[in-house]
């Protein structure tokens, strides 16, 4: 009885008559016709084309598969390609995966973006001292729409997601005994402000010297006297990176619209970049020292040399450390600003085109292709063209450019066997990379000095790229088991308990997430 009123509720909602012998739904692909070899089997009723089920049934039922199986879902036909498309099948996941994106209401759109945002950010970290170096889960914030950017400081950690909603993770960072950086678990997270393009501090790689956490922000200002409405203006707010208190902010005109902030430069002498939509980039200087004086001042933005200089360049993008700057243009163009010359001869290998008394000439980087994206060390840096190749220069006293050898290299040279790295980071003496396999599968590398725990795995460091040792809790206790005096069949039984153990878990990673602070 409970079968025959199911069926007939099925049929109404779907308008098919089926007959007594039941309904089967056809497992071929909608859109492509019948089976090979179609006979009806004797006993059986007729096949059903999903096409003949209403759309809005199909999306819904579709909705409940988690996000790796609707895309896998996607990938077998024309007709499930749609299926799986429709914003309608997005909206749902997205809402499921996190339901105050609801309340929100705007910035969401298009759902199956924010719903893949949802779905992959994640918030670890390994602890490089101590007895417990393994990839553990922290506290994040469950409002965050994507991770876009993390920057750590002396006490916190600071996230950006795609939204423009700054998070302010609170005494996530503490100094242990022996004077290593440590994350602290019990911590808690606040919303810093909104509105957020982007944000920058000291660019010297120690987290001590970040004091202060400049961001880049839209904010709506009052109109002028006998006008109605506001405007909405960008800004450079100054925030307190102990206690997250604005002590400074800088309005600017309404016409001048920016979307990235570098920092370059000692303390007393802190000079701003500033790049706008177009292409151009304006700077002005402060004084780190006196920004928590309570007093108003004027500062002078200008452009910056390389934008009166070259005027027809269009800068696509900045990197910068404590001296020197870096831009890339929408052309894969690069050009350089080196302020020290000990950086320059570490960068170039020379001083022979070093002007004390200009150093904000940009100098242009000989390159074989178009450049997508760098990133600026201390005394060397990484570039990464269009075709996926890696290209090194600059100081390799510690190996830290990852070709083999210990040798400084004046210009650009190639990584051969390193391929496809989809991001790159250059610190004081060493150099990560994360690349992705032809299965997408990814990988982080990294080559350097392995001193203090900057390449997991490697202590004494590597003069070539080499896979870091990022291990989280279930790897390490298969190695544990490896180690123990069992038989085969045990070690098998543990390591088969321990990897149905961690697909459960990621399995339910994909519902909805539940509150951890």
């Amino acid at each position: 009885m409970v079968r025959r009123s199911r069926r007939q509720k099925l049929q109404k909602v779907t308008g098919l008559c089926g007959r007594e012998e039941g309904l089967r739904v056809k497992r071929s692909c909608p859109s492509c016709g019948p089976e090979p070899g179609g006979e009806e089997k004797k006993g059986r009723g007729n096949p059903i084309s999903l096409q003949l089920f209403p759309p809005e049934l199909v999306e819904h039922i579709i909705s409940f598969l988690p996000v790796r199986d609707v895309v896998a879902l996607g990938q077998t036909c024309h007709y499930f390609h749609e299926v799986c498309d429709a914003e309608g099948v997005w909206r749902r996941i997205c809402r499921r995966l996190s339901p105050r994106l609801r309340e929100q209401g705007s910035g969401v759109r298009p759902w199956k973006r924010a719903a893949i945002l949802n779905y992959t950010k994640g918030l670890y970290f390994q602890a490089f001292g101590g007895r417990r170096r393994c990839l553990s889960k922290s506290v994040a914030p469950l409002l965050a729409h994507g991770y876009r950017r993390f920057l750590p400081t002396k006490d916190h950690v600071f996230i950006l997601d795609y939204v423009g909603t700054l998070f302010f993770l609170k005494n996530a960072l503490v100094s242990s005994t022996l004077g290593q950086i440590q994350w602290k678990r019990a911590c808690r997270y606040v919303v810093l402000c909104r509105g957020a393009k982007d944000f920058a501090s000291d660019p010297r790689c120690d987290t001590v010297y970040r004091k202060y956490l400049y961001v880049l922000a839209t904010r709506e200002q009052p109109g002028v006297v006998g006008t109605t409405g506001s405007r909405a203006c960008d800004c450079v707010e100054v925030y307190l990176q102990s206690s997250g208190q604005r002590v400074f902010k800088m309005t600017f005109h309404h016409s001048m619209s920016f979307k990235q902030i570098v920092l370059v430069g000692q303390e007393t002498q802190r000079a701003l970049l500033l790049l706008t939509e177009e292409g151009k980039i304006y700077s002005l200087v402060v004084n780190e020292t006196q920004l928590d004086q309570p007093r108003s001042y004027t500062v002078q933005l200008a452009l910056r040399k390389v934008s009166r200089c070259l005027p027809h360049l269009r800068v696509a993008g900045m990197a910068s450390n404590q001296s020197s700057t870096l831009y890339i243009t929408d052309q894969g163009g690069v050009y350089f600003e080196v302020h020290t010359p000990g950086v320059y001869r570490d960068l170039f290998g020379t001083l022979q085109a070093f002007d004390p008394l200009d150093q904000q000439m940009p100098l242009a980087l000989s390159l074989p292709a178009k450049i997508l994206f760098c990133a600026l060390g201390y005394n060397h840096l990484g570039l990464v063209d269009e075709f996926g190749r890696l290209f090194m220069q600059g100081n390799n006293r510690y190996g830290q450019l990852g070709t083999g050898d210990r040798m400084d290299r004046g210009e650009p040279t190639q990584v051969h066997y390193l391929q496809r790295p989809i991001a790159l980071w250059c610190g004081l003496n060493h150099s990560l990379v994360l690349s992705q396999g032809s299965d997408f599968s990814k990988e982080l590398l990294g080559c350097g000095c392995g001193a203090g725990g900057r390449l997991p795995g490697w202590p004494k460091g590597s003069a070539s790229f080499v896979k870091l040792h990022v291990k989280d809790r279930m790897e390490k206790m298969k190695e544990i088991v490896g180690w123990m005096p069992l038989m085969a069949a045990q070690k098998d039984f543990f390591w088969e308990a321990l990897d149905l153990l961690q697909r459960t878990a990621a399995g339910a990673g994909s519902g909805p997430p539940t509150p951890e602070s």
